[in-house]
């Protein structure tokens, strides 16, 4: 695939240096309309996201990888298979990120996974080039693996071998279905994001902020409970068209039952919400920076949102724990699965307090509304140099609920000081004007729909009763797929009386928090442009 040259974030960097470096005379230029603003940026954003996209000589040699370390798996286990997940396989890579496998054995009688992974921690080192680093005694056992560069991939290779983990792949196929519904502003959204939360150093759960699955999740959850009208139907909320077992719809104890029929969905339902991607991206950060409710709300696109005290994740003030900032679960982003863990319990008080003052200097670059989007764009992305994480206020009593941090597979293997992986060195040019990408690969096989029949419609010789009755089924499943929630209402409240940029007079329900306070005076003062 052929990516033209577009903008990488140095190139951007060096256009609004140019600009606001040039010997013309200081002027202040009359603010550009919302409407050219939005407009401008959302191509900007095209631009930036398509460049950044795997190309398919990277996706090729990749799945040579995986072929291959499929082969050497199966020497010691005949009946396995190595299935990739994560974002490889569910539509949010980025070019040269990670990749992530999970092999499956298909046999009653197999080794422990911590005995599999000293084994083919061995046998990598002894038959091939990977750097090998295997951590058997990890919570989740894993082989980390990295290849050196090679001509098709100039940055190599960091590669994460985990055993059996079914939920993983089930969870990656979720995301997957939700990127393809609305696959231009979905991707779009959640692509820029990555980058921009590391560029921001917002994106490292091993240092207290925020993984990059848990920004994934914040979209979507954005997409389906806050937007009015829904960018995105509840999945998990679309109950099957047919009768069916708990032994279909469960992976142990965890309900893994989701809509997957994304045809038969984009036939009969598309969003009425015609929002640009720009106009959702300077929503989604007002959202996170003012209206959500950290101290007391957790995030959850399964059901919404839900008070931290009905999943038992309030405040543990208990003497020895007050102390501890990775002892509470100071942001709460609720697995769509796995319902009692919380994706973002690494995220400490300085991290909070970091990644809510970025959501504020974003939405505050973006309400400025320069005369050029591009110009947006560049100091949205204007990599933060101070990798520290920037001190909370001295804490009220509060309450702040326990959690226990998760570091395994968190720090990546790639050797330091190579090129940003994430800004192709191309020239910059002004946006394009061209239709929104959308680059749609075919999804895995592993990852196809496999519930057509729950929800795959009678055949047509079928009684017209039974097509009236699955016409009516698939109605009422988008009906509460597309219910108004909690979140919707707070949101369309807020809106009806909020301006676009945070003040010092803004205040709202999550003022009671000092998780929150850097919404307000501080933060401001910390966070001005």
């Amino acid at each position: 695939m052929a990516y033209t040259q577009t903008l990488s974030p140095q190139s951007m960097h060096q256009q609004y240096r140019d600009v606001h470096t040039s010997g013309s005379p200081t002027h202040h230029p009359r603010q550009p309309s919302k409407q050219r603003f939005v407009a401008e940026l959302s191509q900007c954003l095209f631009d930036f996201v398509i460049q950044l996209l795997p190309t398919a000589e990277e996706m090729a040699v990749k799945e040579d990888v995986r072929k291959l370390l499929e082969r050497l798996i199966r020497t010691i286990e005949p009946d396995s298979r190595l299935l990739s997940f994560g974002s490889t396989a569910n539509g949010f890579s980025l070019r040269n990120s990670d990749m992530d496998l999970c092999c499956l054995i298909d046999s009653d009688e197999r080794l422990a996974a911590s005995d599999l992974v000293t084994m083919l921690g061995d046998l990598l080192e002894r038959e091939t080039k990977f750097h090998v680093k295997p951590l058997p005694h990890a919570r989740i056992p894993i082989v980390k693996l990295t290849l050196d560069p090679s001509p098709g991939l100039p940055l190599g290779i960091a590669c994460d071998i985990g055993f059996e983990n079914r939920l993983a792949l089930e969870n990656t196929r979720l995301l997957m279905c939700y990127a393809m519904i609305d696959p231009t502003r979905v991707r779009t959204l959640v692509l820029f994001l990555k980058v921009w939360s590391k560029r921001r150093k917002i994106n490292s759960p091993y240092k207290g902020t925020l993984s990059s699955y848990g920004y994934v999740l914040l979209v979507i959850y954005f997409l389906v409970h806050v937007k009015n009208p829904p960018i995105l139907p509840n999945l998990q909320q679309m109950p099957p068209l047919r009768p069916i077992s708990k032994e279909d719809t469960h992976l142990g104890e965890h309900n893994t039952w989701f809509f997957d029929d994304i045809d038969l969905l984009r036939q009969r339902w598309r969003s009425e919400n015609m929002e640009t991607v720009a106009e959702l991206l300077i929503d989604f950060f007002r959202y996170y920076s003012r209206d959500f409710l950290y101290n007391t709300g957790v995030a959850s696109i399964r059901a919404g949102l839900i008070k931290k005290e009905i999943k038992g994740w309030q405040n543990d003030l208990s003497a020895g724990r007050f102390n501890d900032a990775r002892e509470r679960n100071r942001f709460c982003i609720e697995d769509p699965f796995e319902i009692d863990f919380n994706v973002a319990r690494c995220v400490t008080k300085d991290g909070l307090y970091t990644i809510r003052g970025e959501f504020m200097r974003a939405s505050r670059v973006l309400a400025a509304r320069p005369e050029r989007a591009i110009l947006a764009l560049a100091e949205l992305c204007e990599e933060r140099k101070d990798e520290d994480l920037v001190s909370a206020p001295a804490p009220r009593l509060s309450n702040l609920p326990p959690q226990t941090p998760y570091s395994v597979g968190s720090q990546s293997m790639r050797p330091k000081g190579g090129s940003d992986r994430f800004s192709p060195p191309t020239q910059f040019s002004e946006p394009s004007g061209r239709s929104p990408p959308v680059v749609i690969r075919s999804p895995p096989e592993h990852m196809a729909p496999k519930r057509g029949k729950w929800t795959s419609p009678p055949p047509p010789e079928a009684p017209s009763a039974d097509h009236t009755l699955f016409e009516n089924q698939l109605e009422n499943g988008l009906s509460l797929a597309t219910a108004s929630t909690e979140a919707r209402e707070r949101e369309e409240a807020h809106n009806d009386s909020s301006s676009e940029v945070l003040t010092d007079e803004d205040r709202s329900d999550a003022t009671e928090s000092d998780d929150v306070r850097s919404a307000h005076g501080d933060g401001l003062t910390a966070w001005s442009a």
